[in-house]
């Protein structure tokens, strides 16, 4: 390794540690988000593997999407390695065809070829390439976030993926195996250990006598400085360590929660390091139901922004049901788009305008869009509301700011007749019914009364209430 590289990763660790501080903050109660002078729940679409994996994917249409619908985030995971051969022999069946696949490092100039049938990979060396070429990764990874920017969204980059699990269909064309250029014999834990966790060895000249733990740890390292070097600036990223813990982070976790953190940049991780994070991430949870997930992470202390990226269902209306629980728990909501959708090319691909099949599932995108408007268009109080179900009926869902605002989700299928116990003070509130399939608002209708008041849904399907009683004079607002 030259000195060249040594010095341009010195630069970037002076300029990412002074100049270029997230623009993202934590909300007065710890529970919500800051962005642009606004209070937010984020709800975000994760379009994961496939928005940097394939250059022919539109994710200028996928964000204008997201946006016209009020969804404030999308999330992306920083790469996967394309599963496929040039020669078609074998192709991932979410595109269907042999497709422009990226990653952050470059590919060698000929030579062996790695198992794609592609030249094998440099890890010395980034896939650079002139601003606006967006089919190299980082001329690609920073046009997603300033377009995001020029749309007032936020950008959830997860670093280390769920690819690197090792299992049967990722190893073998992952960059790290030596098939491929790489320096590893299998990939857990060799892929997730380094070898001085504490201490960062970025800053040396690459050894071939290295160990294959100091050999990741340079790689690693590197990498999140090129990340944090060309991301950050934007102001509207906030970086994940890992969006699932369904397998081993080795010795890495902490070394890079303060490798980060150091650097001026939003981090978010699992609730085991949520003394010291940002933003605190879920486990990876199928249940359709997930509001005592969301209600565990909001009330632990200290109190941080509790997030789901990953987790199904992800078709059929438990989507949705899903989607509403968390939020009423108080979380912040992602929905993984790439995947167990109605076919294989549902979702995230149908903005790659060459699969065969493509479909945008924007259903699902126009439930989070519904979602989001009601929390971030129409709540007054948000950084005051609370779970409060038990101020509900059972079964019923409450979050709210007493005395001033609530919120009630009552499911599918629930009872049409609910109580919910509101001021004894006598006093009128607007109240509205909200339509989580649709988005649309009844008429405004007026409540007055005296503690426990019983309300009807207009049918068995799933309805929100928005209950707001007038502020007292000067009272703040959000």
């Amino acid at each position: 390794m030259d000195t060249f590289f040594t010095a341009c990763m010195a630069l970037l660790l002076t300029t990412c540690s002074c100049e270029s501080p997230s623009r993202i903050t934590t909300s007065a109660s710890g529970h919500w988000v800051n962005y642009e002078g606004r209070t937010l729940m984020l709800t975000g679409d994760s379009g994961t593997q496939c928005v940097l994996q394939n250059a022919n994917l539109d994710y200028h249409a996928w964000i204008d999407d997201c946006a016209e619908r009020g969804i404030p985030m999308v999330h992306v995971w920083s790469f996967v390695a394309p599963r496929q051969k040039e020669d078609g022999s074998e192709i991932e069946e979410r595109w269907g065809y042999v497709y422009p696949g990226l990653t952050p490092w470059q590919r060698e100039d000929g030579g062996p070829s790695a198992r794609d049938q592609r030249p094998r990979w440099n890890l010395q060396a980034f896939d650079e390439g002139p601003e606006g070429a967006t089919d190299h990764y980082w001329p690609r990874a920073r046009d997603l976030c300033a377009y995001a920017k020029s749309k007032n969204m936020l950008v959830g980059y997860t670093v280390f993926t769920g690819w690197i699990k090792g299992n049967a269909n990722a190893w073998p064309y992952h960059p790290f195996n030596k098939a491929n250029g790489g320096h590893l014999d299998r990939n857990l834990p060799d892929g997730v250990t380094i070898a001085t966790a504490g201490v960062e060895i970025w800053q040396k000249s690459w050894d071939d006598q290295w160990s294959d733990a100091e050999k990741t740890q340079w790689i690693w390292e590197s990498f999140a400085l090129k990340a944090i070097e060309e991301l950050n600036p934007f102001g509207n990223v906030f970086f994940v360590f890992l969006d699932e813990h369904s397998y081993t982070d080795g010795n890495m976790g902490d070394h890079f929660l303060h490798f980060f953190k150091k650097r001026g940049v939003c981090w978010m991780d699992w609730s085991a390091r949520r003394q010291e994070v940002d933003f605190v991430i879920n486990d990876t949870s199928d249940r359709v139901n997930k509001n005592s997930l969301a209600l565990e992470g909001f009330f632990a202390e200290p109190a941080r922004p509790y997030f789901l990226l990953e987790g199904g269902p992800y078709r059929g209306e438990e989507a949705r049901t899903s989607m509403w629980t968390f939020a009423m728990g108080g979380g912040h909501f992602s929905y993984h788009g790439d995947t167990e959708q109605e076919t294989p090319q549902t979702g995230i691909m149908g903005y790659d305008p060459l699969v065969p099949g493509g479909d945008k599932g924007m259903e699902r995108r126009d439930w989070l869009g519904h979602l989001s408007r009601l929390f971030n268009e129409e709540l007054s109080h948000l950084d005051k509301m609370v779970p409060h179900n038990e101020l509900a009926s059972d079964g019923m869902l409450c979050l709210a700011a007493p005395p001033l605002e609530y919120v009630v989700y009552a499911g599918r299928n629930s009872s049409r007749s609910f109580s919910l116990k509101l001021p004894e003070e006598k006093g009128e509130a607007e109240a509205v019914f909200y339509n989580p399939r649709t988005g649309q608002r009844s008429a405004p209708f007026h409540i007055t009364s005296r503690g426990t008041t019983i309300l009807m849904k207009p049918d068995d399907a799933d309805w929100v209430i928005h209950i707001r009683y007038p502020a007292p004079q000067n009272q703040s607002m959000r």
